[in-house]
Order: structure tokens, then sequence, then C-alpha cells
């Protein structure tokens, strides 16, 4: 084999580790953010009543909490692309901000979802809603 030819092949096998690589964080970034999505959305059916599962509110904010804590590592340089925007990596401080932001508002709603208290419950979702809403805004393409 000559030289030319095994630096060609290394490079390309290089580069497509790191394409895999790449697609792997956007991928799991993407399930995982499917996981928040399914969360809120199980959250939304209960609080509107459209299910009888007051009982199950508590488990799907402790998730949520679990998933904000984990987020700030969904969003690797390595990973642009998907539906994240390019904001992220340009202002991340201001990213950071708002992951931040999620991380206390799932807190808060954990907290309001195993008093049970309803008025506590629909603050503290009014809060999660803010804390989506604000990041999507600014780094999510619809």
């Amino acid at each position: 084999m000559n030289h030319r030819f095994a630096t060609t092949a290394l490079s390309t096998c290089l580069l497509a580790i790191a394409v895999s690589a790449s697609e792997g964080e956007v991928n799991y970034r993407q399930h995982t953010m499917s996981a928040v999505r399914g969360h809120m959305q199980a959250i939304v059916d209960i609080v509107r009543g459209d299910v009888p599962h007051m009982d199950h509110l508590a488990t799907h904010a402790s998730a949520m909490a679990d998933l904000a804590e984990i987020a700030p590592k969904l969003f690797p340089e390595s990973s642009k692309g998907g539906d994240a925007l390019d904001a992220i990596w340009e202002d991340p401080e201001d990213f950071a901000d708002k992951l931040d932001a999620f991380k206390e508002a799932t807190a808060a709603f954990k907290t309001a979802a195993e008093s049970g208290d309803r008025d506590e419950i629909m603050g503290a979702f009014r809060g999660l809603g803010q804390a989506c809403k604000g990041c999507h805004d600014d780094y999510r393409a619809e």
C-alpha cells in the first residue's frame, strides 16, 4: 500500500468517525429533548384535566427536573445542527442563563407537584412554560 493511499484512507475514516460522532450527539440531544416534550405534554394533559392522572404529575415533574440537570451537556460544539440554532454557540452565556432558568423552573414545578396544592402547581406550571418558551424563541428552529 502506498503512503498517499494510506493517508487518504485514514483521513476518510477519521472524517467519517467525526461525522458519526456529530450525528450521534445531535440524535442524542433530539431524543432527550423529545423526552422533555413528552413529559411536558403529559403534564399539560394532567393540568388541563384531559386525563384523571393527577397522581402521575410528580413523576413527570421529577423526570423533567432530572432532564433539565443534563440539558447543559446536550449542546457540545460538535452537536451543531438539527433544530438547534447556531445562536446557542454564538451566545453561550445567554444560552446557559436560559438553561439555568429551565432548571430552576423544573425544580420549582417538581416541588409544587409534590405538594399537591393546585394553586402552587398552576403558578409553577406557568413558570415552566415561560422557561421553555424563553429558550425555544431564541435557540430552536421551528
